[in-house]
């Protein structure tokens, strides 16, 4: 028994020596790095075992680095590299975008029937697949949506109206993500699905599931980007299951079976990518397959697109509006302003909410994109090296496979780019936001792989703000925290315990519009 407790001691102490040698790769190439105080999990021990939250972990860290144009980190044992200079994120993500097209994000086809999707996919196929997707997203097609978005909007007034009684608190977080449920599952699928009356529901299961996280899960998830192509072979605890997969799966099918069969045509996403896959089908039978275009729309394509729209759609919308309404909640001139022009410009448009009217609503905008610079969807992006890279301006040469970190929250509270990061101030985006300097500004990431959805995300949370200020004003509840304390479990940047706010009514005669 001894010789076994020496012989463990002896590995423990091997692995650790070996581990903190692998840190000085950063001091050898001349970088500067804060060294890991852990072996084995490097810089990011922390928000892997969930002592810090993601966002405030990435913010310490960038803030060590205040002069230097990106600075150097370990991801395990992995060597990363951060940027801090706003022109080297401009120029990896769209003039050297060919080097760096890469999220390093695998699942193995064979063992997820639903891994054929555009975040999964690189070089050649994520092009061809992106080329065939983004009409998809264009202003007239999401035009043709709006009615769908109103409705589901509505619906959200209707539930918020259980709770204006005597300011009765409501988890504005969990509310509105149900309400981006139905956005989604009826944008996507044509379906009405209720999740604000039914929380119980497959799909809101399947949402949830998707952002489940624990330690385990998150180490797991980590070590398959570190690893390359064998991460493919990990499977990480919890998330969503084989049930939940197949249940998407049948609901896609017996849709367009439905609608086929009943001469249904409904212009939304399924409908869209389905036409794809028919256009595809058709140019296969008569050999007409561009060569350039190598991603087949075929089945697999429709039903995994279909099922990442809805999972990245759901919850960072409803992040984004529940932290839209929580600063408008903590600053009632804001409110009182955005609320001022959303009267102004549906009176304009016979008191209706077309999509002509949502363009012409600029404050409103910069509202949005205040909350978005000040909230994240996603706390950073990775990139990871299509071939050997030399960093502009420096003899540092990075090689294949090396994975680069653009941290989009640490970037959007630098007070470099923005003065008084903290401060909810949409100001800042007036003129369009021409004074931001690129680079600075990156909630749905930056150049050809940035968010092929940002539209319709825009254009949801524009809907979903609108309704609800022509019928209540949104105002603080015994529950509501300032500041925000941040779920340290999650990889999002979301608030511990949710975000809790009241609602009163406005005054009668805008209840109806």
């Amino acid at each position: 028994m001894i010789v076994e407790v020496i012989l463990f001691i002896i590995v423990l102490v091997l692995l650790y020596i070996h581990s903190m040698s692998r840190y000085d790769f950063w001091d050898k190439h001349g970088v500067p790095v804060d060294k890991p105080k852990y072996p084995l999990f490097g810089n990011s021990f922390n928000t892997l075992f969930s002592l810090k939250a993601p966002g405030e972990s990435q913010y310490e860290l960038y803030m060590k680095f205040p002069n230097e144009r990106f600075f150097g980190k370990f991801h395990f044992m992995k060597p990363n590299l951060v940027l801090r200079d706003p022109h080297l994120v401009e120029t990896l993500t769209i003039k050297d975008f060919a080097v760096a097209s890469d999220r390093g994000i695998r699942d193995d086809p064979r063992a997820n029937k639903l891994a054929m999707h555009l975040l999964n996919l690189t070089d050649a196929h994520w092009k061809s697949l992106r080329n065939k997707l983004t009409p998809i997203f264009s202003p007239s097609k999401l035009k043709g949506m709006l009615n769908q978005l109103v409705e589901c909007a509505e619906s959200l007034n209707r539930t918020l109206t259980t709770y204006q009684t005597n300011r009765c608190p409501f988890d504005a977080r969990e509310i509105v993500s149900r309400f981006t449920t139905d956005v989604i599952a009826s944008c996507t699928f044509g379906l009405n699905i209720d999740t604000l009356n039914d929380p119980n529901s497959m799909f809101r299961s399947v949402g949830k599931a998707a952002f489940e996280d624990t330690s385990t899960r998150k180490i797991i998830l980590s070590l398959k980007r570190v690893i390359g192509p064998f991460g493919k072979f990990l499977k990480a605890p919890g998330g969503i299951t084989n049930e939940m997969l197949n249940f998407f799966v049948n609901v896609v099918d017996e849709t367009i079976a439905f609608r086929k069969k009943q001469g249904i045509v409904r212009h939304d996403f399924l409908h869209l990518m389905n036409e794809l896959l028919e256009k595809d089908q058709t140019s296969i039978k008569n050999g007409e397959l561009d060569s350039d275009n190598p991603y087949i729309f075929d089945h697999t394509a429709l039903v995994s697109n279909a099922f990442v729209f809805f999972v990245a759609g759901f919850e960072t919308t409803a992040s984004t509006i529940s932290y839209a309404m929580y600063e408008l909640c903590l600053n009632p001139i804001v409110q009182d302003r955005v609320f001022q022009e959303v009267v102004g410009v549906t009176n304009r448009h016979d008191g209706k909410v077309t999509y002509e009217a949502l363009q012409e609503m600029s404050y409103m905008d910069q509202v949005i994109s205040e909350t978005l610079r000040r909230y994240p969807p996603i706390p950073g992006v990775s990139r990871v090296l299509t071939q050997d890279y030399k960093v502009p301006h420096t003899d540092l040469v990075l090689p294949k496979g090396f994975l680069i970190t653009i941290p989009i929250y640490a970037i959007h509270h630098d007070p470099q780019y923005f003065e008084n990061p903290f401060e909810f101030n949409p100001e800042r985006f007036s003129d369009n936001g021409t004074n931001i300097k690129k680079g600075t500004y990156l909630p749905f990431g930056s150049g050809p792989r940035i968010c092929i959805g940002a539209r319709f995300a825009i254009l949801e949370v524009k809907v979903a703000l609108v309704k609800m200020l022509l019928n209540f004003e949104i105002v603080k509840c015994s529950k509501t925290k300032d500041p925000l304390i941040y779920d340290k479990t999650s990889r999002l940047h979301v608030p511990e315990g949710g975000i809790w706010l009241a609602v009163q009514a406005r005054d009668k005669r805008y209840e109806s519009i």
